[in-house]
């Protein structure tokens, strides 16, 4: 701030000798001369989604959704900073507002208009007595439903998720195991209203569900796909023109679970087998005649193993005795006997324990 002589100055606009000076100015004609540089801010309108309570002020979409503070803090703050940013000049200065802003009051549809008195003091030097400025800014309450909202209740979507095996339908517990993934997925976005699923069903099929965004459907399918070791697609289907010209299109990412699964019976080179595990490129067996475990290539398994899952017949077992070579096996659906090999049992299975296998053309597998 500059200190300003008094001695051997006068007026150059009113000619009074009276100080001090600036420029050759007084007081009275500096400020004049020199005022404060303030666009006043007579109507600030606030649009506020009654959906989501997002708001738009001054042409800026705010979320509130992360936010920790309550309407009434976020409205006052944003209104405050779209005043000071009017106010242009170098000189040191102070904002005091007072407003009408109320959280209740807010989302009430009987309260239209809030107030905000604005108070400026800038003072330019330091023998010069304070710039002072004041008016009132009126906030009006509009009640508009978001882009965002908007698009929500029209049923928007880009993306198409669709989830489907292999040359077989969804086992259920496949379809329990999808559903809850998918909604892990979804609570990472809860607090973000574009996220968003339509539509989502479940049918002889499989899985099929719209998605708010592109970016929704490709998170989903690449988690579906690192879970199960399916095979992720995506399919592009031009749907309509930007208002700027450019080619608006819809993303349908399909995600083919494996032929196999799990726990399936194969018949691969005259053994049977039972699927322990799957990854993109290679398909784990543990075989059904001596528990031996090997990894083969998926490709070769699609190609010449047989699916048997569906053509077995489920059947307990006890395991009786063992001499450490053969095995005395009872069926529990009918308590007949039988002698088998020990190494075509489960490992760790000990006399009296219960086996679950099945029988296929009168020869008996065992499973766990």
């Amino acid at each position: 701030m500059i200190k300003i002589s008094q001695r051997g100055r006068f007026c150059a606009v009113c000619g009074t000798i009276t100080g001090p000076f600036l420029n050759n100015l007084c007081e009275t004609c500096y400020k004049k001369e020199h005022p404060l540089d303030i666009e006043i801010i007579k109507i600030i309108n606030v649009e506020i989604c009654p959906l989501c309570g997002n708001l738009k002020i001054q042409g800026t979409n705010i979320s509130t959704w992360n936010k920790e503070e309550g309407l009434e803090s976020i409205v006052r703050e944003v209104v405050r900073r779209a005043i000071m940013e009017k106010i242009q000049t170098e000189l040191f200065y102070d904002c005091e507002f007072e407003d009408t802003i109320e959280e209740d009051k807010i989302m009430n549809y009987g309260v239209k208009e809030f107030e905000i008195r604005t108070t400026i003091t800038a003072t330019p030097f330091e023998e010069f007595s304070n710039f002072e400025k004041e008016f009132i800014t009126r906030i009006k309450l509009l009640r508009m439903s978001c882009g965002e909202c908007s698009k929500y209740k029209s049923g928007y979507f880009e993306g198409i998720l669709q989830i489907r095996a292999d040359n077989r339908k969804l086992y259920e517990r496949e379809v329990e195991r999808l559903e809850s993934h998918i909604e892990k997925i979804m609570e990472r976005y809860a607090e973000s209203n574009m996220m968003y699923l339509l539509d989502f069903e479940i049918d002889q099929d499989g899985i099929t569900c719209k998605t708010s965004t592109k970016y929704l459907a490709e998170t989903l399918a690449r988690e579906i796909k690192s879970i199960t070791a399916g095979k992720l697609s995506v399919a592009y289907e031009l749907k309509t023109m930007a208002r700027d010209g450019t080619d608006v299109y819809q993303n349908t990412y399909l995600v083919r679970l494996p032929q196999y699964t799990a726990g399936d019976i194969v018949e691969f080179e005259r053994i049977f087998w039972v699927v322990k595990h799957i990854s993109e490129t290679k398909i784990r067996l543990e075989s059904l005649e001596n528990r031996e475990i090997k990894n083969f290539a998926r490709k070769i398994v699609k190609d010449r193993g047989l699916k048997k899952s569906d053509s077995v017949v489920s059947r307990e077992y006890m395991f009786v005795s063992s001499d450490g070579i053969n095995a005395v096996i009872m069926a529990l659906d009918n308590y007949e006997n039988y002698d088998d090999v020990l190494k075509r049992l489960p490992l760790n299975k000990v006399a009296g324990d219960n086996i679950k296998g099945f029988i296929y053309e009168d020869k008996n597998y065992y499973l766990e």
